[in-house]
């Protein structure tokens, strides 16, 4: 008589064991370090049961769900390193090898508030991949003071600086890694306080390279007849089917 172990690889024979998926990042991986550099592509495969038991339990505490989930699923690039273009398609395309293609959403129509159902299929939201001559720290010239200076692209461990909307200003100096030469962090922290603002937005808009998946689509409102371009809907629910 077959014990329970044997029973139960018998009905999960059919079901692969490692369903991980070669997934191509946005900024074609330029921007990190892999064990095979002629192949820098992440593997991610899709969540389990557990996945889904463990994000629960996160969701009641303070730490980020989508990067935990990220941790669990990615096997061969650290989290932390990722910027946040990179992090955002991750996680649409674990919610596509974990779900399927078609993401159901409640959006409100911006011109009337009637709520509605649509379905949106995430492989067709347009993607703006990263140049391939691009550069972290990006080159800037600050235009008041005159200088050059090198601003990092901000990753999922420097979440934690943004987390207070009214301080995310005071950690500007951590992302520029020099100015004028001058690679000091104690000086850049007190020369970014005397900065005009002309140059603190030129460092801000240093920081914000656009690239990655669209997250913006259209909408057209079946109550009021109006079409309006709205946000993709990611929240709590993104991750539950019901």
């Amino acid at each position: 008589m077959e014990n329970k172990e044997d029973i139960i690889n018998d009905l999960l024979k059919d079901i692969k064991q490692d369903e991980s998926v070669e997934v191509e990042l946005p900024s074609k991986g330029f921007l990190y370090k892999f064990e095979d550099e002629d192949k820098k592509v992440v593997y991610l495969r899709p969540m389990t049961f557990e996945d889904e038991k463990h994000l629960t339990m996160v969701q009641r505490s303070a730490k980020d769900p989508a990067n935990l989930l990220l941790e669990r699923c990615v096997s061969n690039l650290d989290v932390n390193q990722l910027t946040s273009s990179d992090k955002l398609y991750l996680i649409l395309k674990l919610r596509e090898i974990s779900y399927g293609d078609t993401y159901d959403a409640r959006v409100v129509c911006p011109k009337c508030n009637a709520e509605a159902e649509i379905g949106i299929d995430i492989s067709n939201l347009p993607v703006k991949e990263l140049p391939e001559n691009f550069v972290d720290p990006v080159t800037v010239t600050l235009p008041k003071l005159g200088k050059e200076a090198k601003v990092r692209i901000p990753r999922v461990k420097d979440e934690q600086y943004f987390k207070n909307s009214k301080t995310a200003s005071d950690q500007i100096w951590r992302f520029v890694t020099e100015v004028a030469g001058i690679t000091d962090k104690s000086i850049i922290a007190e020369l970014i306080k005397k900065l005009p603002l002309v140059d603190i937005k030129t460092i801000i808009n240093a920081m914000g390279v656009q690239y990655g998946v669209e997250t913006k689509i259209h909408y057209d409102c079946d109550f009021c007849g109006g079409g309006s371009i709205i946000d993709l809907p990611i929240n709590e629910n993104f991750f539950n089917v019901n």
